[in-house]
């Protein structure tokens, strides 16, 4: 148990002024990019009975087959259907708390812990959420190894460092390749995520054009088109011998779903007058509930060891199987060095 004390602080009496909030060194940019949408279908299931929900979807017409025309009225067409499919998807249960000793804020007078720990929440949260989309994303590069034939990934890398050369790094024609697995959906990939190293490569390469955000007046990357996410999280595999393969990936708009409820009691606090010998600890508590639904997978509860799934089992292969055909699953990886 952690509990904020006097000794996790900075305070000097004389010459204090302020605290300054050193934010988070890494960001979510899945929600702000579209890589990740809110789904309606997906809300009102995170706010049903069970963790276990599915979600139907219909299948498309049947393009392979047509019927000559003809004045013989034997002939009979006949006709066709429509089907649908289903995938199935998990419901989540996480929290957080965090403590403070009241005697902090009274020493540090107008400066509290525990209105600093609030203020911070909300992007404690966005990293949570953001670090479940990691975890599906390679355990869909995995999945498509071991199950799909690499469909949806080309792969230039080397295993060893030392013999790695230009073309088995991060490059224009390897990028098309990787759009071209989608088939005659390419065009539907409208984002690449990139760790950081790489985007080093493609700056390199004077391939990124920075444009500013006209609301914001941020300077986003895009790179061919495609607004670029930098993600030091994004698949980084060891070569078998040295050095590391890096994993870009090719993302449709909303190619990941997500629906929020609230959770029973989704804040408490909680106050312990009696604790630290009278001065008092108080508690906060967050609780969300919420689906995370990769477009065309469904999730197998394979391997869950307690109530919801953490970020290592989000992130199996065996607990996620693709249900849809390769061109409607709204990924690509790109795999270099």
């Amino acid at each position: 148990m952690a509990i904020v004390r006097l000794s996790d602080v900075q305070f000097d009496a004389d010459v204090y002024t302020t605290y300054l909030q050193e934010d988070r060194t890494d960001r979510n940019a899945f929600i702000a990019s579209g890589v990740a949408t809110t789904n309606p279908l997906l809300s009102s299931r995170a706010a049903g009975e069970g963790d276990l929900t599915t979600i139907p979807y219909w299948n498309d017409l049947n393009s392979d087959n047509e019927n000559i025309s003809s004045d013989d009225p034997a002939e009979k067409a006949v006709p066709e259907k429509i089907n649908t499919g289903k995938m199935q998807a998990r419901r989540i249960h996480i929290n957080n708390a965090w403590q403070t000793a009241n005697l902090v804020s009274a020493v540090m007078g107008s400066e509290d812990p525990m209105r600093q720990i609030q203020s911070r929440t909300s992007a404690y949260w966005d990293q949570r959420f953001a670090a479940r989309v990691q975890g599906v994303t390679l355990a869909m590069y995995l999945d498509n190894i071991a199950n799909g034939s690499s469909d949806m990934l080309f792969d230039v890398s080397v295993e060893s460092t030392g013999s790695a050369s230009a073309a088995n790094r991060f490059s224009f024609e390897g990028f098309v390749d990787a759009l071209a697995t989608m088939g005659e959906n390419d065009e539907a990939l409208a984002l690449i995520g990139v760790h950081p190293k790489t985007l080093a490569q493609m700056r390199k390469q004077k391939s990124v054009d920075d444009i500013q955000d006209a609301v914001t007046g941020i300077l986003i990357p895009f790179y061919n088109g495609k607004r670029v996410i930098v993600d030091k999280k994004l698949p980084v595999i060891a070569g078998t011998t040295s050095g590391l393969r890096y994993v870009s990936v090719l993302y449709k708009m909303g190619a990941i779903g997500y629906g929020e409820a609230l959770a029973n009691r989704p804040v408490g606090v909680e106050f312990d007058e009696l604790a630290a010998n009278g001065a008092g600890i108080e508690t906060l508590v967050e609780r969300k509930q919420m689906i995370i639904h990769p477009e065309g997978y469904s999730w197998n509860e394979t391997t869950v060891s307690d109530g919801s799934p953490t970020v290592a089992e989000f992130s199996l292969a065996a607990n996620w199987t693709r249900k849809m055909q390769r061109e409607n699953v709204g990924m690509a990886f790109f795999v270099h060095n």
